[in-house]
């Protein structure tokens, strides 16, 4: 059980809100930088359900306005694959000590940033085939199943197996509500979305939401280039902190 108080959820809307918002105007991942955030208030299966609550409203509110878009035939083999394996990744939060899952987290954040900063120079040619999709729908399903975090990976796969931009992003969308639905469930199965943690979850979609709306609008009038230096570096310092308050 979590205990209730107003300070506690300003904090989590404001990271979900800073989160929400920075995922529309830059393109960068909501639950990178919520799990980034969020483990400094709560613990961090907590936190992978809060997350993985308000990943899903933000799906559907995508998914709907992309669903021309989205390739079926595309998103099939990756997203069976990573339901499939979301189970691994959920048992791994369950059962290993927070401790650990921290570390893990931290060692994960560090890799996404040096990922991000190398793919901006340099582009990932992964070719569509059902080897590659099984193999990047597996790895995505652990790290959601541990911290809901999927799109770094599912992004790779469809940027190279998408016709276009928006084919791209409705797949991306498509992909989120279906894994995130899952993982919301099994999050409610497990406990870790109970009547405590529904408030932060509920105030955290709705601000997810509007910022996503505000993100939008300032998306064409933001410098992403400058935006995205100070969250690849922004990320890696939020991981050596979490280390930090582990080790010492």
């Amino acid at each position: 059980m979590i205990e209730f108080s107003p300070l506690l959820l300003m904090q989590i809307i404001c990271v979900n809100f800073l989160s929400a918002f920075l995922q529309a105007s830059s393109g960068f991942g909501y639950a990178v930088l919520g799990m980034a955030l969020m483990p400094f208030f709560l613990p961090l299966k907590i936190c992978s359900a809060i997350s993985a609550f308000t990943a899903m409203v933000i799906a559907v509110q995508m998914t709907a306005l992309l669903r021309k878009s989205i390739n079926f035939r595309v998103i099939a083999v990756p997203v069976t694959c990573c339901l499939l394996s979301i189970n691994l990744g959920m048992y791994i939060l369950l059962h290993t000590p927070e401790k650990t899952m921290r570390l893990i987290l931290a060692s994960l954040i560090i890799l996404l940033a040096v990922f991000f900063v190398f793919t901006q120079k340099r582009q990932i040619i992964v070719q569509n085939t059902v080897r590659n999709g099984i193999l990047f729908g597996l790895v995505a399903g652990i790290a959601t199943g541990m911290f809901n975090i999927i799109g770094p990976f599912l992004s790779v796969y469809y940027f190279n197996t998408s016709k276009d931009n928006l084919s791209f992003k409705g797949n991306l969308e498509l992909s989120f509500l279906l894994t995130t639905s899952y993982t919301t469930a099994l999050h409610v199965f497990y406990g870790n979305l109970n009547a405590s943690v529904l408030p932060f979850a509920f105030c955290s979609a709705a601000v997810a939401v509007a910022a996503g709306f505000i993100g939008l609008r300032l998306y064409k009038k933001i410098n992403n280039k400058i935006l995205k230096r100070i969250i690849y570096v922004f990320l890696p310092l939020v991981a050596l902190i979490l280390i930090k308050d582990i080790l010492f």
